[in-house]
């Protein structure tokens, strides 16, 4: 499922990069005279690269981005143009840029960073993700780098933040892709379940046992097993669940011959599991062996400029679904998408997409349903992940979250310092932020915005001045970050 380069350019030497690029990596060449033909066009399983330069007829490529953007999901996007400040590149990623080739061409630098986001675009294509915002776009670097390895994955996210795809992005991208891929959720079954479901069971081994049924460790030998809220999981299973990740053997139930699975372990979990291995509800040595590498999702609400594209993406594919025609959303209405902080994550926006698809009466979407949709949820559900109440506005949430950046940011310095001292460091419960930010916005602290100037410039000098990581440390998008440097005057 190899993704496509898609041209619009004019350039010569624009058009031999992209010819050695699909040569150079395999990739099928496609040249558009025009912005119409290439919308017209039929997208490959794929996903494409869309290939801008800015000369001539295709000066207006944000235009061209956007239009793009509200027809077609699966595509990244590069533009070649004359070099500009990297303040401009960074905002011009807002707006659809992935990559921003400046001329004339450094071809061999152009040739791995091209080449890298036809990487990334394979694995989003072949793993249904759907985003293009930097905390996305980190998370995938990192399954790049673990996925060939045969390493034990812990993915860290929110309920509905896409844990399960992630899970998969890994497997397709790994050894084991050819290979069966199964996911169970450990949080949903008894253990007794649990256990035959995993291990499997030998006829007449408990009341219902009409005949021998092999585990998913026997089923999924040489693939890869996802191992859902592995966090709910008993100590008991634990145990089993060790053993077989250090010598690879187990029994089935009832049963008492050993047998051997070669399976790549991919665990995921909603709660901090630090927390349950100090009180001693998960085991420590089963911790540091599935939690080789560690993978954290971003919630939607750290990335909000993925939101109109999934809304895009959900809109289209329930109108397919149900049979109705609806060309998108009004403004207004994407606007209140867009400040709503989505407990529920990715799911909960899918489900909201479908829900107005359904029962909407016109082609358009309206802010009027959209706004009594969202008033509805927030008046039935809480919001345990957030460090705020979700009556506040964008703006004040965003603050918060700046706030909460900064002291643990404060925390990591004060256990830093317990080590040095040679101190037991004092575990950080689950109270621990919520008890913190509540004292930090009391009357008797400072002004919040004084906090908040100071979260920025600390984040700032940690990342050396690199404001998009600053960004992503802080857990606020790029535009947020430059709307608060023109505001406290830092830029």
């Amino acid at each position: 499922m190899n993704p496509e380069i898609w041209a619009l350019s004019d350039e010569e030497t624009v058009d031999l990069f992209l010819t050695d690029l699909a040569v150079r990596e395999k990739l099928h060449l496609r040249k558009f005279r025009t912005v119409p033909e290439a919308l017209n066009a039929e997208a490959p399983d794929g996903g494409f690269l869309l290939a801008i330069d800015t000369s001539a007829r295709f000066k207006n490529y944000l235009t061209i981005i956007k239009r793009f953007q509200k027809n077609l999901f699966l595509f990244d996007v590069i533009v070649f143009g004359e070099a500009k400040p990297a303040e401009i590149i960074e905002r011009e990623r807002e707006s659809g840029v992935d990559l921003y080739v400046p001329m004339p061409i450094d071809v061999e630098n152009g040739f791995v960073q091209a080449a890298h986001l036809a990487s990334i675009r394979q694995l989003k294509s072949t793993a249904s993700i759907i985003g293009r915002s930097q905390a996305l776009h980190d998370m995938l670097e990192t399954v790049l780098q673990v996925a060939p390895t045969e390493v034990s994955v812990l993915i860290q996210g929110e309920s509905g933040s896409g844990k399960e795809l992630t899970a998969k992005a890994i497997h397709v991208v790994s050894r084991r892709a050819d290979r069966p891929f199964e996911a169970i959720n450990c949080g949903a079954l008894a253990e007794g379940v649990l256990e035959s479901e995993l291990f499997g069971h030998e006829k007449g081994s408990f009341t219902g046992a009409v005949a021998r049924r092999q585990g998913l460790f026997e089923r999924v030998n040489k693939g890869t097993l996802f191992l859902d809220e592995v966090g709910e999981m008993s100590l008991n299973m634990q145990v089993r669940l060790l053993r077989v990740i250090d010598t690879g053997e187990f029994m089935r139930v009832g049963g008492t011959e050993r047998l051997h699975t070669d399976v790549r372990i991919i665990a995921a979990t909603n709660r901090e599991l630090e927390t349950a291995v100090e009180e001693g509800r998960f085991r420590k040595d089963l911790y540091y062996r599935l939690r080789v590498v560690q993978i954290r999702i971003p919630p939607l609400r750290s990335r909000p400029e993925d939101i109109p594209l999934l809304v895009n993406f959900f809109l289209d594919r329930s109108s397919t679904t149900h049979g109705k025609k609806i060309r998108g959303i009004e403004k207004e209405g994407m606007d209140l998408l867009l400040r709503y902080p989505w407990p529920g994550n990715v799911r909960e926006l899918a489900n909201m997409v479908d829900n107005l698809t359904v029962l909407s009466k016109d082609t358009t979407i309206r802010a009027a349903d959209i706004e009594r949709r969202l008033q509805e949820r927030m008046t039935t559900q809480t919001f345990p992940d957030l460090p705020v109440h979700v009556e506040k506005t964008r703006e004040e949430m965003e603050r918060e979250l700046i706030l909460n950046s900064l002291l643990s940011l404060h925390n990591d310095v004060r256990e830093i310092l317990y080590m040095l001292k040679g101190e037991r460091v004092p575990m950080p419960g689950s109270w621990r932020r919520w008890v913190e930010v509540k004292e930090a916005t009391s009357a008797e602290t400072r002004d919040l915005s004084d906090m908040e100037r100071e979260a920025i410039k600390e984040a700032l000098v940690a990342n050396g001045g690199n404001r998009r990581r600053a960004a992503k440390q802080l857990g606020i998008s790029e535009r947020t970050l430059y709307r608060r440097l023109k505001e406290y005057n830092l830029g």
